[in-house]
């Protein structure tokens, strides 16, 4: 069991402007870096390196790029957010969707990640907001049913986590899209038919808080397979993505479950340091805040189950 956790946050290399996938300037990245590492940060989440929309560079050559330029820092990748699908639709071969993922996979290896973390249900096809491909999904239900469509799932995942284990990387699946944020159920019955050890969950604090509370439920639930995060807050009606601690996610009482299933990966935050202040001493706040709570979650008990809190009654 570990009281303090190293850190990882969100950093963006590569940005999506509505037409292509576009790199940021090395020198606005390497200031991110730069304040990052004056913090004591050395790992970060990666974000966009995928075939899903066009770029206008090589994508491997830049994300062989990127991970020599941290590698020359001595940083590297906690897990790179790709966005790869997870099956193919419409009598397309799933052999295209597994040779995506595992394209993705070289990308993050590329990066210097260790793992590459994927949305579950995510058609292989390109549409440009989240409800066409939540349709697209609710057609393949209705066609092959719902076993049907996460069994394909698991298989394309199977496939890739064998090459990813290969390659010393871990996939990681993330309660994220509808219905995986607000149905507990879609996730227990993927993880079913997932037989690869290479292939694990991630918690997104954040949509666990405002599509399917409480947050520990899920670390009760897949505490067994967590390999990584996204922590972020909000205020339990939005997906907000405000640093912790600007929220109501109960981050004391995560840390105590994040101990009770013996997590002891680093803590990707799916934010960037605190608003309104510069680079530099944004992350010192939210480096400090995290720590605070992680000082409190040892001095304070765990919060008593209904069970117990029943029997104190």
């Amino acid at each position: 069991m570990v009281d303090t956790w190293n850190m990882a946050f969100q950093v963006i290399s590569v940005k999506w402007d509505g037409t292509l996938i576009r790199r940021v300037d090395d020198g606005t990245f390497e200031r991110t870096l730069d304040a990052l590492q004056a913090c004591g940060i050395n790992e970060l989440m990666l974000v966009g390196y995928t075939d899903a929309e066009e770029a206008d560079f090589d994508m491997m050559q830049e994300s062989a790029r990127v991970g020599e330029m941290l590698r020359s820092r001595g940083m590297k990748g906690a897990q790179h957010h790709g966005l790869a699908p997870t099956y193919a639709a419409d009598g397309k071969s799933q052999d295209a969707v597994i040779e995506k993922l595992i394209r993705s996979l070289q990308y993050t290896a590329n990066l210097n990640a260790d793992i590459l973390l994927i949305h579950p249900c995510r058609a292989d096809a390109h549409y440009t907001t989240m409800d066409a491909y939540v349709q697209k999904r609710e057609q393949i239900e209705a066609e092959i049913g719902r076993d049907g469509l996460l069994e394909t799932i698991a298989q394309n995942l199977n496939a890739a986590g064998e090459v990813a284990g290969k390659m010393g990387i871990e996939l990681a699946i993330e309660n994220a899209d509808e219905p995986f944020e607000s149905d507990m159920s879609r996730m227990e019955d993927i993880f079913e038919h997932i037989t690869s050890p290479h292939v694990g969950f991630c918690l997104d604090a954040g949509h666990a808080n405002y599509r399917c509370p409480p947050v520990t439920k899920w670390l009760d639930t897949f505490g067994d397979r967590l390999i990584t995060t996204h922590f972020h807050d909000n205020r339990g009606f939005a997906d907000e993505h405000m640093p912790p601690g600007f929220g109501t996610v109960p981050w004391i009482d995560v840390i105590h479950a994040l101990k009770k299933v013996n997590y002891t990966n680093t803590i990707t935050f799916e934010s960037s340091g605190w608003p309104g202040m510069g680079l530099e001493e944004g992350y010192r706040n939210a480096i400090g805040f995290w720590r605070t709570c992680e000082h409190l979650a040892m001095q304070r008990k765990p919060k008593p189950d209904a069970q117990s809190l029943h029997r104190l009654a």
